[in-house]
């Protein structure tokens, strides 16, 4: 075979390959191709069979029939078929160029859409290599970023566009390698991006392979969606909730949740206000975010501003042009505030209580689902200042008194407790003033409680004025006040400070009170004690600053003075007395001693007084001064003046029975018992009990009670006159009533004080009062008693000014009842001899 031979039979072979593949695709051709393949797929054949008789041209023997072998028929024919192999190959790509065109023209079109599509989208298209760098990004992310793409082509992503942690913490630069080297587990994420200018922004990433990109490189094509502003906002709704829920007693709570606020906007300026008036005219800022840090306590006029508007219900956003809308009020004007969107905090019960607002120095847009975000800010702050308010009112109540706003007695002990600590690491001095009014429950008596509590709210007011700002004026109950002053370096600082103090106390308490336009005096008895000198226990402080207190009552009231030791003593024998004297009445410790009152001139026995004494178990017979001042201060006396009228009407109803001359006895009213109410009941009860007449009961009352609250105690006197009761007004003479009171009071006798008739033949100027008494009382017709009469010059004096009624231990001493019979049986007594 030569070289020609296997030329031909190679291209016979291909020929026939090539025509067998283009048959078995034919399933692949679309139907526009269809007519084209067709012509093809002939031209094909026309070529294998020239072929076929080129090859049969190596073959001599075959020219026998003329087609084939080297004849000249061979040849045209073999012509002929190449001839029509290339014009129905020719007509098959001719039908092609047209659709070739086609979808040239379409691939670019296409292309020209996805670069249109590319350049225009508002998210960002970044291409970038196995290596980490940045192929390509459209404009979208050339703006977001602040980068031209030409500055970003060839830079690393990490370290250009994605900082190598984000604001949290979490190791983006790791993350990017991940995506770089497992792109189809991180089909979707989204992370922080940093721009240029330092700004972090949130991306929402979705990332695809590309197995053969730019130089057939694989690449990574990642488009991003800019999620800021809803990232933003979810922290600021998240740190809100978070805030509220858990930053709860934290006074910063709020004022972080401005922050969060402004961040959520985009915005320099976040803040949130409340009133700070009655009338509504200015608002007090809780928090202010200036961009850096929160700010608190400024008070704005609503005068010319937005805030007025929003709370009117104007408006609510300002885009732009703020300053030029509302020129005036400085608190826009210099910060140079250009936009403004605010709403209106309101309570439970949908009231306004405030606004809360976010502004910038720029024009923003607030797209309506970014309005109801601050909505959404507005009713959580509202609900937990709402709260705040709650548990601040729970605290005043609990820590306040209520009527006067003072710390009451459990915020005084918690002061009290620090400044003690506070002043023994320092070896400092701590002093307590304990006041309580002198005459309070006149006040209340005359105009009622709530004419009370209007003074109370004055005296403390009145107090406030006189301490310094570090120290505390405290009501711990009733009329009663505690102040505390600390900070004393030396004693004698300590002392002409709470001397001076003390002192300024009793002036202003001493001014007269007006009180529905009635004028009210009292007075105020102050007991002081200090620290460490009397004590470091705070307990034993303020019982030691009481028993001072007590101390200065018992020395006249409106006045102070200092805890000593021996007050200690006194107190708790006064509280072991109290004690006793609470069982006396049910144990029958109680009796009663009379006191013959007789006439001198005619020896005649008149009545009896009726003296309360205490049998005590332990220290015998204990005389009325050394227990009534406590019976009176603890309400005892109540009981105990309920026994002495039924005893006394029981002592006169046994003498009636016994034909004693005698039908007569009087007895002392206390001040306590005046003020009852129900005083007339009691002794018209013990009255019609035991059979007795009112004229037999003489009822003596101080001139000192009378005068204390003349209001309410002249109508009562002037009540048991009106049911037949005897009046004598004891102890005349020490206090300030007149002789016009006294003839409208129906007194019956007037018993002079015994601190005058004690002093006769020694004092002149009790001579001339006690003469001027009888002398004004026989011209009134009223009796004269002279009581305390120990000795015969006492009695001849008096006898001498007309004075003829005497009592006293010269006349005879307190007796039992049994004794009264046996005196009065006397033919003859020596007081009455001697006067004969």
């Amino acid at each position: 075979m030569n070289i020609g031979l296997a030329t031909d039979s190679v291209l016979v072979a291909v020929a026939v390959a090539c025509t067998a593949l283009l048959i078995r695709r034919r399933g692949d051709i679309s139907r526009e191709f269809q007519k084209s393949w067709r012509s093809v797929i002939m031209g094909m054949y026309c070529a294998n069979v020239g072929l076929l008789l080129n090859l049969t041209r190596d073959f001599e023997e075959l020219s026998y029939f003329r087609i084939t072998g080297p004849t000249e028929t061979n040849l045209i024919v073999k012509t002929l078929f190449y001839v029509l192999c290339m014009l129905l190959i020719f007509n098959g790509v001719r039908q092609w160029y047209p659709l070739i065109l086609s979808v040239q023209r379409s691939g670019v079109q296409k292309a020209r859409l996805y670069r249109k599509l590319v350049e225009e989208a508002n998210s960002i298209f970044l291409r970038w290599d196995s290596q980490g760098k940045i192929v390509s990004i459209n404009r979208f992310g050339e703006e977001l970023f602040g980068y031209s793409r030409h500055e970003l082509v060839g830079k690393p992503v990490v370290g250009t566009i994605v900082a190598e942690k984000d604001a949290e913490g979490f190791d983006l630069a790791a993350m990017i390698e991940d995506i770089r080297r497992n792109p189809d587990e991180y089909k979707n994420n989204e992370n922080e991006n940093v721009t240029r200018d330092g700004r972090r922004v949130w991306i929402a990433w979705r990332n695809a392979y590309i197995s053969e990109g730019q130089n057939d490189e694989p690449e990574l094509l990642s488009i991003g969606v800019d999620m800021t502003g809803r990232k933003r906002v979810e922290e600021a709704i998240y740190a809100l909730a978070s805030s509220i829920s858990y930053g709860q007693g934290r006074e910063d709570t709020l004022g972080e949740t401005m922050r969060h606020l402004a961040r959520a906007y985009g915005a320099r300026y976040a803040f949130y206000a409340v009133y700070a008036d009655e009338q509504q005219d200015s608002m007090r800022v809780l928090a202010f975010w200036d961009g850096t840090r929160v700010t608190a306590g400024d008070v704005y006029s609503l005068e010319g501003t937005p805030c007025r508007d929003v709370l009117q219900g104007k408006l609510d956003i300002i885009e732009e042009g703020l300053v030029q809308r509302y020129p005036e009020h400085v608190m826009f004007r210099d910060r140079g505030v250009e936009s403004y969107f605010g709403t209106v905090l309101k309570n439970a019960s949908g009231d306004a209580t405030g606004i809360i607002s976010v502004m910038d120095t720029r024009p923003m847009r607030f797209p309506e689902w970014s309005r109801s975000v601050l909505h959404v800010f507005a009713d959580r702050i509202s609900g937990e200042l709402e709260r705040r308010t709650a548990e601040e009112n729970i605290y005043r109540l609990a820590h306040y008194d209520a009527l006067t706003g003072l710390p009451n007695r459990l915020l005084f002990h918690d002061r009290l407790e620090q400044a003690v600590a506070h002043a023994s690491r320092n070896r400092q001095y701590v002093a307590l003033l304990f006041l309580d009014l002198d005459r309070f429950k006149h006040v209340n008596d005359s105009i009622g409680h709530a004419g009370g509590d209007m003074l109370l709210k004055e005296v403390a007011e009145r107090l406030q004025e006189c301490v310094r700002s570090s120290d505390t004026v405290a009501r711990t109950g009733g009329d009663e006040f505690i102040v505390l002053l600390s900070d004393f370096s030396t004693e004698e600082d300590l002392l002409q400070t709470t001397s001076v103090m003390a002192e300024k106390f009793v002036e202003v308490i001493s001014r007269p009170f007006h009180i529905e336009s009635m004028e009210f005096y009292v007075s105020v008895s102050i007991g002081i004690t200090v620290f460490p000198q009397d004590g470091s226990n705070i307990d034993y402080l303020i019982r030691n600053a009481d028993i001072a207190m007590y101390h200065a009552k018992d020395k006249g009231r409106n006045r102070f003075e200092y805890y000593h030791s021996r007050m200690n003593e006194i107190a708790e024998k006064r509280s072991r007395m109290e004690s006793e004297l609470r069982v006396a009445v049910d144990r029958g410790q109680l009796c009663l001693r009379y006191q013959p009152v007789v006439d001198a001139e005619d020896g005649r026995i008149l009545w009896f007084e009726a003296l309360l004494r205490w049998q005590h178990p332990e220290h015998g017979l204990v005389m009325p001064e050394d227990f009534i001042d406590l019976a009176e201060e603890s309400g005892l006396i109540l009981s105990m003046g309920e026994w002495v009228t039924e005893e006394v009407c029981r002592q006169l109803q046994a003498w009636k029975r016994s034909g004693f001359p005698v039908r007569t006895l009087a007895m002392n009213l206390s001040m306590r018992q005046l003020e009852r109410p129900g005083l007339i009941t009691v002794l018209d009860r013990f009255m019609e009990q035991y059979g007795v007449e009112p004229s037999n009961l003489i009822l003596e009352i101080t001139e000192s009670m009378l005068m204390e609250d003349p209001e309410r105690t002249l109508p009562v006197v002037r009540a048991l006159s009106g049911r037949g009761y005897v009046l004598a007004m004891d102890d005349f003479g020490t206090g300030y009533s007149s002789f016009g009171q006294l003839r409208q009071l129906n007194v019956d006798s007037l018993k002079i004080d015994r601190s005058f008739v004690a002093q006769l033949g020694q004092d002149g100027s009790a001579e001339s009062i006690v003469s001027a008494i009888i002398g004004m009382a026989g011209e009134l017709g009223m009796r004269v008693v002279a009581e305390g009469v120990e000795n015969r010059e006492q009695m001849q004096f008096l006898r001498q000014q007309g004075c003829r009624l005497m009592q006293g231990f010269h006349i005879g001493y307190p007796m039992e009842a049994g004794e009264c019979e046996r005196y009065v049986r006397q033919n003859k007594h020596p007081w009455h001899e001697a006067n004969t």
